[in-house]
């Protein structure tokens, strides 16, 4: 029989809170950043002393991110993320200066993600735990009851990542967690044929995490596939899930259903798959000490994304993206395809590109 879910991640006794700070900035003009899409006066108000961990876009125009507070994180430690505060920022530029960025902010959250949800018109924030809020950045936020947790799921672990395919909003996670979103409060299981872990999983870290979904894309609902662990890939006709003869034991990590007809799978230190069903080739090994966070297909190309830049793949090559500034390529660590644009955002900063050029949206070193 298998064994009840213990759960996989540390929740502080810590009330969440989650309350608005959207007051209109004062605003100054610079005629020294005119490149950049924010002033430094909204920028000051809503990512200083935050680093941006997530992004999505909603739709053209309508630009949501994740920020955490850097020194409430360096006090905190690995071990305590919930005394660590988020941050959901939305920027809107053809709004006027003052109400185009306004924010919301959470308190007592472990890890929290975010996805675009087209056919509802809002944003999806969720927490490791399952806790969801939603919003379409109007002030019309809501909070919903968390995902729902037992052995058939939604929900049998921790969540650890959204993706929307084909305006539906899926999560994935621990425990081979895999559930689709089909309206508010109501979550579809996808978890099926999908092994249910017995104790022995969870006591043993490798099984357990061969167990965890870093990811899923698909080309359809009825063409999905999902990673983890070490090279652990499913594939879901429709009907089941079936475990795909994957070529190599790296750790996987994300993963892109591209527009080529291929799928493309980034694995530990840079490493890179492409193939589909049990067809895999090794494109890329370990390159890199970080592996991709996002993979996405743009403007006719793949994307890849960490901390350390943005790459393309052409002609089964993976190249350094041509970008037409130092600025653009710091904004590097996370990426969001809707609606014709695509969102990069990280550390240092954010950018849009429009499927032919790039726009600044802000660049922290330069208000250093």
């Amino acid at each position: 029989m298998a064994a009840d879910f213990p759960p996989n991640a540390i929740r502080l006794n810590i009330p969440i809170k989650r309350y608005h700070t959207c007051q209109p900035s004062a605003l100054t003009t610079n005629d020294d950043k005119t490149m950049m899409q924010l002033t430094e006066a909204e920028y000051r108000k809503r990512f200083d002393g935050y680093i941006i961990t997530d992004c999505a876009v909603l739709k053209r125009g309508q630009y949501y991110f994740v920020s955490r507070n850097l020194a409430e994180a360096q006090r905190a430690g690995p071990t305590a993320e919930a005394m660590v505060t988020k941050r959901l920022s939305w920027y809107i530029p053809d709004k006027p200066e003052g109400s185009r960025i306004l924010d919301m902010e959470f308190e007592g959250y472990q890890a929290l993600d975010i996805c675009a949800n087209p056919s509802e018109g809002r944003i999806l924030c969720i927490s490791i735990d399952g806790s969801v809020t939603t919003t379409g950045g109007n002030g019309d936020d809501e909070d919903e009851d968390e995902i729902p947790k037992s052995i058939t799921g939604p929900r049998r672990g921790t969540i650890e990542r959204l993706r929307t395919i084909d305006d539906c909003v899926y999560a994935v996670g621990s425990s081979h967690t895999i559930c689709l979103r089909k309206g508010p409060n109501r979550w579809e299981s996808l978890c099926l044929n999908l092994p249910v872990p017995a104790r022995a999983d969870f006591d043993d870290v490798e099984r357990s995490n061969n167990m965890a979904f870093q990811d899923i894309d698909g080309f359809s609902p009825d063409d999905l596939y999902v990673i983890a662990g070490a090279g652990r890939v499913w594939h879901f006709d429709g009907t089941k899930w079936s475990r795909i003869a994957f070529p190599s034991d790296m750790d996987v990590y994300s993963i892109c259903c591209a527009g080529d007809g291929y799928v493309y799978i980034g694995a530990q230190s840079g490493s890179l798959f492409r193939g589909r069903g049990n067809e895999w080739t090794l494109l890329v090994r370990e390159m890199l000490t970080l592996p991709f966070e996002d993979i996405v297909w743009h403007a006719g190309k793949v994307w890849l994304t960490s901390d350390y830049g943005l790459w393309n793949v052409i002609d089964g090559q993976l190249v350094e993206a041509d970008l037409p500034s130092s600025d653009i390529k710091v904004c590097a660590g996370n990426l969001s395809v809707g609606d014709g644009v695509m969102l990069m955002a990280g550390t240092n900063g954010a950018a849009v590109h429009d499927g032919t050029a790039w726009q600044l949206i802000f660049h922290r070193m330069q208000f250093a």
